[in-house]
């Protein structure tokens, strides 16, 4: 019975492992692209704020749109996330019903 677990982990592992390596790569290249876009955008409003061509107003306005660009970042992050793990239940539950039924 020790190999059949030792057999059901190992592969358990090896599902979890493929499908969070390729869907966290494609995570960090997501995160790294909106992270850079945010932070170009915060610097646009710093240099536009110090230099006086963007007044109080105005600053209200790109900070509310600066924030709605991190809210959306974050949303479609966690949407990603759900997604992965939603594929990590069905690879799982597919596998350990198959194991069961190789063994009925």
């Amino acid at each position: 019975m020790g190999e059949n677990v030792t057999a059901i982990i190992t592969e358990m592992k090896n599902i979890s492992s493929g499908i969070l390596n390729k869907d966290l790569t494609t995570v960090r290249g997501f995160s790294e692209r909106q992270l850079e876009a945010i932070a170009k955008q915060t610097v646009l409003i710093q240099k536009g704020v110090k230099s006086g061509d963007i007044d109080e107003d105005l600053r209200e306005f790109f900070l509310d749109g600066l924030e709605a660009m991190t809210r959306n970042f974050i949303n479609t992050l966690k949407g990603i996330l759900l997604v992965t793990i939603e594929k990590l239940w069905n690879a799982l539950i597919s596998f350990l019903y198959k194991a069961v039924g190789a063994v009925v």
